[in-house]
């Protein structure tokens, strides 16, 4: 992966952090002042159930004692049902994040067969998708073979009947990706394996 492509990835992660953060600050926000809100309303009906002609002229006293021994106990944002399903909310997206991380790993490592163009046999090395069934093809052969004749999707076994168009076809921006990490890991690879047999040479 070029340093270019590191320093993006880079970019888009701080970027998604400051997010993350500014939403977290907000929610936590808004559920200290519902807990303040609520602590408030629970100290003025206690003072309102405990006054009568005899304590009248303490009812603000007592209402700030109540007020003030409630929020130690009560303002704690962390507990809010908001703040929690947030918590579950990120702790579920990680999990995801990592799946997809684990399922990038598993398709970089695979087999480089995994890419062979169905029609030349050979490795794909500008790859198009078709959006109707998902397969993906060599650009140039696929074209070639839609240009000669009206062709059905050349992968065994396909569920589309269909005739392929070149409308159909996008470029596969995913497996460009991945056959790049891919082409770098292979690079480091060889170039330690070349640097350990001058050490030992």
């Amino acid at each position: 992966m070029a340093d270019s492509d590191l320093a993006d990835l880079r970019k888009q992660y701080v970027e998604k952090e400051a997010e993350f953060d500014k939403l977290r600050s907000y929610v936590e926000e808004y559920c200290l002042l519902e807990a303040q809100e609520d602590v408030a309303i629970q100290a003025l009906n206690k003072t309102k159930d405990e006054t009568d002609e005899s304590n009248v002229d303490t009812v603000e006293e007592r209402f700030t004692s109540y007020l003030s021994g409630m929020a130690g106990k009560r303002l704690n944002a962390d507990i809010h049902p908001y703040m929690l399903e947030l918590k579950k909310r990120i702790q579920k997206g990680m999990q995801l994040a990592n799946q997809d991380i684990n399922d990038s790993d598993l398709a970089i490592t695979a087999s480089p067969e995994t890419h062979i163009d169905p029609i030349t046999k050979r490795p794909i090395v500008d790859p198009v998708k078709n959006t109707v069934c998902g397969h993906v093809y060599e650009k140039e052969a696929i074209i070639n073979l839609i240009m000669r004749k009206s062709s059905k999707c050349p992968v065994a076994g396909c569920g589309n009947r269909g005739p392929i168009q070149k409308e159909h076809l996008i470029s596969d921006e995913e497996l460009k990706f991945r056959m790049t990490i891919t082409q770098h890991s292979t690079m480091i690879q060889d170039r330690s394996v070349m640097n350990l047999d001058e050490t030992i040479g």
